[in-house]
C-alpha cells in the first residue's frame, strides 16, 4: 500500500510540474523511484521477461517495419527537443540488487520506430557483462512521464552494427522516421539518458562519416576475434556519454540519423597505464548510421546462430550503455 501511495504521489508530481510551468521537469531520482515501483509491478503481474531470455534471442535477423515517410518540416531546436522526447525512452535491466536486497533500474537507451511497440537500440544494451552476483534481471522501457513497458522479445539484430529492435509491449507510442544519407556539416541533436541524467538534450554536427569494423577486442584493445564487415558510422560533436546507448540522433526536422554507439579517446596512451589515454583527451563519439538501422528491415539479413560474445567495457573505443 505505501509503494501504490508513493507511486500515486510521483505521477501527479510530474503532471504538476507540467501544468505549472510548461515546461518538462527532470527529478532524477522521482523518475528512477518511478520507474522502480511500476517495473516491481510489472513482475508481480508476471509480465517481465528474464534478461537471460532475451540475450538468447540477440542473432542475426531481420524483421520488416512500417517506417514513417522523411520529414521535410524543419522545427527550432525546443520542438526537436519536444518532438524526441514523445519517442525516446529509458531502456534497460530493473535487478534485484545483490547488497540491499531492492530492486533497482539500470537505465540506457531507446526510440521508437514503429507504432505497433518497436524499439530500436544497441545490441549491447542487452549482452553487456553485468555483476555476476546479480542473479535476477529483466530488460524493461519506460517513457518520460514514467510509464514502464515490458521488453518482450528481440525481433531482429545486426550484432555487427550492433544495433537491434526490440518488441515491447505498449500502446499510444509515437515513432520517428528514419533517413539515410546524411552530411558531414549538418547540425545534429540527441535525447540520450547518460549516467541516470534521465532525457539529456545536446546539440552538434556531424564531423564526418566513416566505415570501420567492429572486431573484438582484448582490455588493451588487441583484436580478439574476426572483424566484422565494414560498418557505416557517424562521428558526431553532440555529446552524449554512458547511459546515451541505442539514443536517437536526428536532422533538424527530426528524422532519425544515427544511433549512439560507442566513445573513444583520442589522446595518446600513458606510458604508466596503457588502458588510461594521457591528458588531455579528446572523447570521439560514434554513433551507427541509420543506413545500417534500415538494414534491419531488409529481408536479405541472413539468419545466423552464433550469439555475440558479452562485451567488455574496458577498451579503447568505450560502448556507452
Amino acid at each position: 500500500m505505501r509503494k501504490l501511495i508513493l507511486l500515486v504521489l510521483l505521477l501527479e508530481t510530474g503532471v504538476t510540474l507540467r501544468a505549472q510551468s510548461g515546461r518538462f521537469v527532470v527529478d532524477d531520482d522521482a523518475y528512477t523511484a518511478q520507474v522502480v515501483l511500476a517495473g516491481e509491478q510489472l513482475l508481480r503481474e508476471k509480465k517481465l521477461v528474464p534478461l537471460d531470455s532475451l540475450r538468447r534471442q540477440v542473432r542475426t535477423k531481420a524483421f520488416v517495419i512500417k517506417a514513417l515517410p522523411v520529414s521535410h518540416e524543419k522545427l527550432q531546436p525546443p520542438e526537436v527537443c519536444e518532438r524526441l522526447r514523445e519517442s525516446t525512452l529509458a531502456v534497460g535491466t530493473l535487478y534485484k540488487c545483490p547488497d540491499c536486497g531492492g530492486w533497482h533500474f539500470s537505465g540506457s537507451t531507446g526510440f521508437v520506430v514503429s507504432e505497433d511497440g518497436i524499439v530500436s537500440t544497441c545490441c549491447h544494451v542487452i549482452m553487456e557483462d553485468s555483476d555476476p552476483k546479480v542473479a535476477v534481471a529483466f530488460l524493461i522501457a519506460a517513457d518520460s512521464t514514467g510509464r514502464v513497458f515490458p521488453v518482450q522479445s528481440v525481433l531482429a539484430a545486426d550484432t555487427e552494427a550492433d544495433t537491434c529492435f526490440l518488441s515491447i509491449s505498449g500502446t499510444g507510442l509515437k515513432p520517428l522516421p528514419l533517413r539515410a544519407g546524411v552530411r558531414p556539416g549538418e547540425s545534429v541533436y540527441c535525447l540520450s539518458n547518460p549516467g541516470g541524467y534521465f532525457f539529456m538534450f545536446t546539440q552538434g554536427l556531424v564531423a564526418r562519416l566513416n566505415r570501420r569494423t567492429n572486431a573484438e577486442t582484448d582490455v588493451h584493445g588487441r583484436s580478439n576475434g574476426v572483424p566484422s564487415r565494414p560498418i557505416l558510422l557517424l562521428n558526431i560533436t553532440a555529446e552524449f556519454a554512458p547511459g546515451s546507448s541505442g539514443a536517437p540522433v536526428v536532422d533538424s526536422c527530426g528524422n532519425v540519423v544515427g544511433q549512439v554507439a560507442s566513445i573513444a579517446d583520442a589522446g595518446e596512451t600513458s606510458a604508466e597505464n596503457e588502458d588510461q589515454p594521457t591528458s588531455p583527451s579528446v572523447p570521439i563519439r560514434f554513433c551507427t548510421a541509420a543506413e545500417e538501422i534500415l538494414r534491419l528491415s531488409s529481408p536479405s539479413l541472413v539468419n545466423e546462430s552464433h550469439v555475440p560474445a558479452r562485451r567488455s567495457t574496458k577498451k579503447p573505443k568505450q560502448k556507452v550503455h
